[in-house]
């Protein structure tokens, strides 16, 4: 009977399927000369058939006779309907080519209209018709290297390089010469000590695109030199699931020894479960801390975590979950989601010279003496978790809302064991001192945008954002210990400090917030224009508002451990002695024979501020045959304020100030491959809150106090530029400019004397200027080979020079009147070379970077400038992909050249051998292997 029944069974499914009809094509991409485009989505519309393109972009499916609508979809791509008739034990084959371009109407063929801006060849597009000087770096270009954060991506943009692994310089300018917006809304700035974005903050997979405005338009933010980057994060236009995991080893890290004090059992999530926080109860009152017996209370309840012990570096590590997806609403409304969540542990050790010089004009000889020889080994582990939330809501073809936030949370535990000497303070003694720290940072940014065309003449968008910060440095504990170089059999003594600093048996905690409100509408009017029957291109008016608001409160408080006068000296040199498990224990933190806990903070070292601004624009753009004019002129009004004090003294910054900031640009198109562009704008540059707070900070791992300018004011900076641009096919572009910047009160980094201590702050020079040339390339070599593996090769270079000269003016006290501008390099080269085959999925990319020496920090003739010396990196990543699964492996930093800064003791405005260094260290290269699982 069972038998009986299979049979049946059997023979009505192969019934069935004999009816059904088949259903094959080939998708290609026509934006790619028609290659090939595998992983494209093949649905029957209204039914749950469907299938995906397999790696020639081939398809088949099955489905009962009848009338069908059949989608293709693609991330990023358009959506394309087709009518098709399905007939029993028939088959019907449909090709079709998918595009990024814009939506049209095409017989029997509906396409959604939904560009694709996450490709180099939708980014060259852009920059075509951008009416503005911009260079850019797509999603696509990004996937292709072994950049797992948008500061290393940025490495690859003309004019572009990284300081510090995080701040983005363009045209050679400081990071603080940028401004940064995310979506369309302004970032925040990211650091405590400094003006700017830190863009290791922004993991690559999360980036749809980045865009870099090198000169200013009416309707972008007034407030940038060197270049205003807009990052995009990703939206979504298919449904899909991901999963990826990576595993690294770092050359002298990876299964080394680490080293680190003891931590929380959260730090895991890259957070301090409030471990090393003050306690709750702790007095505010720093006097309540001058009584011996409360200061011991106090001082006790604090952990005793003051001896780092050994471990092993393990592999770095990282993991990521993405998901997308299309929901279908009624009345043709679509709301479509992007969610991401990553996690990344890694580790990093490195051995780091730093040394302080200071010249010696003693009978006339220029002779830096060296003050300080230290060899530190630094140790860090840093945990990253991002998350991403994207949706967008497109109520018609007229109307779109997009929500889009970004989350990061960032912990990092970091220790430096420093040997040497400090022939200024300590002669005849060497020294071990020790820093142990973790820092905690929490960011979030959202935005809220929305695109609205009102009729075939004008559309409105508009863009609300928010950003919150927490940043904290939670029991930062930094001491000092010495013995004689001629009693190599002592144990190292704790120094004892006659009162509380920020050098010795210090404890210093801090905590900043900050949160940031800014929207803005801009309206565009189209008039459109007819010349007999011929439609000619429209005339563009735009205007708008912008306002942005944001806060800061900033607090500081540092400790120290004392030995009272009333301890004896046996006692005292048995309490300097001890290990140091012991030395600051319950057991000798006491107010009878042993140490006792003083505050040294002061009112200077808490702030509060905040920012308004203020704007609104006039902008046309007027195209007359083959020229096309745009122009106009914003007008902003900024009101900074910084409450603190100066010592014991109130210190209230205010500074209002009105810009008026008119920009036009220029543009003639010989043909469609070919333009020219000539532009000026007129941009600031305002100071940021901590570049004028009044408090001092002091950097253990250079050797450096940091501190803020009260008389710190507004830069204006004229800029022109002139680029010839060279478009020979989709994808691909040759570009040559010139620029020229004219700066009023400049703002740089500077080394003053105040002590013999070396201390860094801002200031205003008088004038500067700069000027320079840029060529960009990209090539593909498909059209020259046609097949083979030269064919799949692409090239892009891009290179530029830059001369900048400042003038002091009457501010040239022990310095030179003129020289180079603060953070400027002279040239910066980029180089990649790719290789990418479709038909096998083999992918291959090696990058090469190298910048020029620059200024670091400005000095004198007692501290002399500071230059970080030109460097080479060279990267490699090579990639197999599969149906579901792609395998990359990349080599980051394979040259592992030296980070060498290098101060020019010989006031030649150069380095050469005749210099000293400062501060020389190696990280080592990066192994890195990814693997991507597509559900």
């Amino acid at each position: 009977m069972k038998l009986k029944v299979t049979l049946i069974t059997l023979l009505i499914t192969l019934f069935s399927f004999s009816q059904k009809g088949t259903i094959t094509g080939t998708l290609t991409d026509k934006d790619m000369n028609n290659e090939s485009l595998p992983f494209a989505n093949v649905l029957l519309k209204g039914t749950t058939i469907g299938t995906t393109t397999d790696v020639d972009g081939k398809f088949t499916l099955q489905a009962d006779p009848g009338n069908y609508t059949l989608e293709f979809s693609f991330l990023g791509y358009q959506t394309v309907e087709v009518p098709v008739e399905v007939k029993a034990n028939q088959t019907v084959t449909i090709n079709r080519a998918l595009t990024s371009g814009d939506g049209v109407m095409l017989k029997d063929v509906v396409v959604a209209t939904t560009r694709r801006k996450n490709t180099e060849s939708a980014l060259v597009m852009e920059m075509k018709e951008a009416k503005q000087v911009i260079s850019a770096i797509s999603a696509e270009q990004m996937s292709k290297g072994t950049d797992g954060n948008a500061a290393q991506a940025m490495q690859r943009v003309p004019g572009v390089t990284i300081n510090d692994g995080k701040f983005v310089m363009v045209r050679g300018l400081g990071e603080r010469y940028n401004n940064v917006m995310i979506n369309g809304a302004l970032a925040p700035s990211t650091e405590v000590d400094r003006r700017t974005f830190s863009f290791d903050l922004l993991p690559t997979s999360t980036l749809e695109k980045m865009t870099i405005s090198k000169t200013g338009a009416a309707y972008l933010p007034g407030d940038f030199a060197g270049g205003l980057i807009n990052v995009t994060t990703s939206e979504n236009f298919t449904d899909f699931t991901q999963l990826s995991f990576s595993v690294g080893f770092r050359n002298n890290t990876t299964f080394d020894d680490y080293w680190q004090t003891e931590g929380s059992p959260t730090d895991f999530l890259g957070m301090d479960n409030g471990y090393r926080q003050l306690p709750s109860g702790f007095p505010s009152d720093r006097n309540v801390l001058n009584d011996n017996q409360q200061s011991v209370f106090y001082a006790n309840q604090l952990p005793n975590n003051f001896n780092p012990t050994r471990g092993t570096a393990f592999l770095n590590t990282g993991i990521g979950f993405s998901i997308g997806r299309q929901i279908k609403l009624k009345n043709d409304r679509n709301l479509s989601s992007l969610n991401m969540i990553s996690y990344s542990n890694g580790f990093q050790n490195y051995s780091k010279n730093v040394n302080t010089f200071i010249n010696d004009f003693t009978g006339g000889n220029n002779i830096p003496q060296q003050q300080r020889d230290f060899d530190d080994q630094y140790y860090s582990n840093e945990v990253r978790l991002s998350a991403l939330s994207n949706w967008s809501l497109r109520l018609n073809p007229n109307n779109k809302i997009t929500f889009k936030n970004l989350y990061n949370q960032i912990g990092e535990n970091f220790t430096t064991l420093r040997t040497g000497f400090d022939f200024d303070q300590r002669p005849g003694q060497v020294l071990n001192n020790y820093e142990f720290g973790y820092s905690g940072r929490k960011i979030l940014t959202s935005q809220l945008n929305g695109d609205h065309k009102l009729s075939e003449k004008s559309s409105v968008h508009w863009v609300f954002g928010g950003n919150l910060i927490n940043d904290i440095l939670p029991d930062l504990r930094r001491f000092r210990t010495f013995r004689d170089i001629d009693s190599p059999n002592d144990s190292f003594a704790m120094i004892d400090p006659p009162s509380s600093n920020p050098f010795d048996t210090g404890r210093f905690f801090s905590e900043l917030n900050e949160n940031s409100v800014n929207g803005g509408v801009d309206y565009e009017y189209k008039i459109e224009r007819v010349k007999g029957d011929e439609e000619l291109a429209s005339i563009v008016l735009k205007a708008g508002i912008f306002g942005d608001y944001k806060s800061r409160d900033f607090s500081a408080r540092y400790f120290s451990y004392l030995i009272p006068g009333n301890v004896g000296q046996e006692r005292k040199e048995q309490l300097l002695r001890l290990p140091l498990t012991e030395i600051f224990s319950p057991t000798n933190v006491t107010a009878s024979d042993g140490w006792v806990f003083r505050e040294g903070s002061n009112l200077s070292d808490s702030y509060k501020a905040n920012n308004t601004l203020a704007a609104g624009y006039l902008y046309g753009e007027f195209p007359i045959d083959k020229f096309l004019l745009t122009g106009g002129v914003r007008v902003e009004h900024n009101r900074l304020e910084v409450d603190g004090y100066q010592g014991i003294n109130r210190l209230l910054v205010e500074q209002p100030i009105t810009s008026v900031l008119p920009s036009f640009n220029f543009s003639y198109t010989f043909n469609e491959k070919n333009l020219v562009r000539l532009a000026y704008s007129r941009t600031v540059n305002r100071p940021e809150f901590r570049e004028i707070a009044p408090f001092l900070f002091y950097d253990f791992q250079e050797d450096t106090e940091v501190d803020g300018n009260s008389n710190l004011s507004t830069a204006t900076i004229d800029n022109f530029d002139l680029r010839y641009e060279f478009y020979p096919s989709k994808g691909e572009t040759a570009s040559l400019g010139v620029f020229y910047k004219k700066f009023d009160n400049p703002i740089e980094f500077i080394l003053p004397v105040v002590s013999q201590q070396r201390r860094m702050r801002y200031n205003n020079s008088e004038s500067a200027t700069l000027y320079g040339a840029e060529l960009e390339v990209r090539k593909s070599f498909k059209e020259e080979f046609k097949i083979g593996f030269f064919s799949d090769l692409s090239l892009n270079l891009n290179a530029s020079y830059i001369f900048s000269e400042v003038d002091l003016g009457s501010g040239a006290l022990a310095q030179q009147q003129n020289r180079a501008l603060q953070g400027q390099s002279p040239y910066v080269v980029n180089l990649a070379l790719g290789y990418d085959n479709k038909e096998n999925g083999w992918n291959g990319n090696l990058i090469f970077n190298r910048f020029g020496d620059r200024i670091y920090a400005v000095g004198g003739d007692i501290f002399p400038t500071i230059f970080e010396v030109a460097r080479n990196q060279l990267d490699f990543t090579i990639s197999k992909s599969f149906e579901k699964v792609t395998y990359k492996v990349g080599i980051a930093n394979l040259l592992d050249d030296k980070f060498q800064f290098f101060q020019d003791s010989n006031l030649d405005n150069k380095i050469n051998d005749s210099d000293d260094p400062v501060f020389v260290h190696k990280t080592g290269a990066l192994f890195n292997f990814n693997v991507t699982y597509k559900f």
